[in-house]
């Protein structure tokens, strides 16, 4: 999933950076911080995700991405 998460962000940079006027270097750390906050919540939500299962797990990522739009 990692590799087409950065794939995917790949593809966008294309326009994506012309668009909104970011230069290479801001398009880096962006993708920097990208990766590392991948890296970092990932092993501690498959650990949760281990002790209440899937279907509880998925549920609540839901309920949480629900939560924060307008």
């Amino acid at each position: 999933m990692a590799y087409i998460d950065r794939t995917n962000i790949s593809m966008a940079a294309l326009t994506m950076n012309k668009d909104l006027g970011l230069s290479t270097s801001v398009y880096g750390i962006g993708a920097g911080i990208f990766f590392l906050g991948y890296a970092l919540f990932e092993v501690p939500s498959n650990m949760v995700l281990e002790k209440v299962g899937a279907r509880l797990w998925i549920a609540r990522i839901m309920i949480t991405w629900a939560s924060c739009q307008d």
